[in-house]
């Protein structure tokens, strides 16, 4: 984010903070709406809770795994 905003910055600093603006925003509210839909699926039962947590644990696991496995080749 660092040099695609420096980038932007140069361009104009209107842009810079545009860029800084949407990037947070759209954080925030993927944020929200993880934590909207997740307070809405737990009223179907403990048991689908642990699942769908199962589930992100293993999607950021897979994630973690596929950044340190480009970090390593990068150095390779």
């Amino acid at each position: 984010m660092g040099p695609l905003l420096l980038k932007a910055w140069q361009t104009a600093p209107s842009n810079g903070i545009v860029l800084l603006i949407g990037f947070y925003a759209t954080m925030v509210l993927s944020l929200f709406g993880t934590i909207m839909l997740f307070s809405a699926l737990r009223n179907l039962g403990a048991k689908i809770n642990r699942i769908l947590i199962g589930i992100s644990g293993i999607a950021l696991g897979g994630f973690g795994l596929y950044e340190l496995w480009s970090g390593i080749g990068a150095f390779l």
